[in-house]
C-alpha cells in the first residue's frame, strides 16, 4: 500500500500483485468440488488465475477441479488452483451468488498453451 498526496488529501493505493497480465472475458465455467458441481463465468483471467462469479460459493478448505470454456475454440481449459478470495454479490431477481478469485496451481494437458493463445487474441482484439 502506498500513500499519495492529492489536493490536500492522503489517498491510499494499493500495488497490483499479479505476476501476469489479465484480461476482461465472459467464459463459462463449472468449478468442481469435494461436494459439488458449481456453475458460474470468469469475468477476468490470467494464466495465475481468474475471478469466478459461481451460483455458490465453493468454499475455500479444499483445492478446486475448473473446466473453462474458451467460446473462440473448441478447446476445454482444465485447471486445478485455490480460492484466495471471496465475497456475495447480489445478481439480478435478488438472487444471490460469488465472486471469487481463483490462483491456478496446475494445468491439465495442454491447458496453460490453450489459455496463453486465448488471452494473446483478446489482448490483440482490444
Amino acid at each position: 500500500m502506498t500513500q499519495h498526496y492529492k489536493g490536500g488529501t492522503i489517498v491510499e493505493v494499493s500495488r497490483e500483485r499479479r505476476k501476469h497480465e489479465r484480461t476482461v472475458v465472459n467464459w463459462p465455467v463449472v468449478v468442481v468440488t469435494p461436494q459439488r458441481y458449481i456453475g458460474g463465468e470468469a469475468k477476468n483471467i490470467s494464466v495465475g488465475g481468474a475471478a469466478v462469479v459461481c451460483t455458490r460459493d465453493p468454499g475455500r478448505s479444499e483445492p478446486l477441479r475448473l473446466a473453462i470454456k474458451i467460446p473462440t475454440s473448441e478447446e476445454l481449459l482444465q485447471v486445478t488452483g485455490v480460492v484466495v478470495w471471496s465475497n456475495l454479490t447480489a445478481q439480478l431477481n435478488d438472487l444471490y451468488g460469488c465472486e471469487t478469485g481463483i490462483r491456478f496451481t496446475s494445468f491439465i494437458g495442454k491447458s496453460r498453451q490453450y489459455l496463453v493463445e486465448a488471452i494473446a487474441e483478446c489482448l490483440r482484439l482490444k
